[in-house]
């Protein structure tokens, strides 16, 4: 009598039969031969290897085509700050102009910061910028105002 392994092996294997081959699976690839570039094409397919299959046009039998002129890029009319922006979606508010800033926290912290999300509803964003302003306000610390371009052009 079989065992439970060797069913299971067998109906895995008839189901493979049935079903179609994945295209991704190399368990049945052969290796190229890496010293005849001509082999590396799979199928032997008259395209090549090229995924426009224009591999084997040369420039001169292109001449008498006219080239495709380039779009030109719309671009975005700049905003108040003078940077440039994606457009925004319709409907949706532009918030205020943040700085990009990377830190790493503990995992503590971090466990920590989604409580405060899940009770309170707020992002991790405003979570953290009010905690901020909070302790600079504890600490008695001023905004200095906006740096001044001579300052770091001498």
């Amino acid at each position: 009598m079989p065992s439970f392994l060797d069913k299971a092996a067998e109906s895995d294997k008839e189901i493979r039969k049935t079903q179609e081959k994945d295209p991704a699976d190399l368990s049945g690839a052969k290796e190229p031969d890496w010293d005849n570039p001509e082999t590396w094409g799979g199928d032997d397919s008259a395209a090549g290897d090229s995924a426009s299959g224009n591999a084997g046009e040369s420039a001169e039998e292109n001449e008498d085509q006219a080239p495709e002129p380039a779009a030109t890029p719309k671009r975005p009319a700049p905003s108040s700050t003078g940077r440039s922006r994606a457009p925004r979606r319709r409907g949706r508010p532009r918030g205020p102009e943040r700085v990009p800033l990377t830190v790493r926290i503990l995992p503590p912290t971090d466990r920590k910061l989604t409580v405060a999300v899940e009770q309170t509803g707020l992002n991790p964003q405003t979570l953290v910028e009010d905690a901020l302003e909070a302790y600079f306000r504890r600490l008695k610390i001023q905004d200095p105002g906006p740096e001044k371009a001579e300052e770091g052009a001498a």
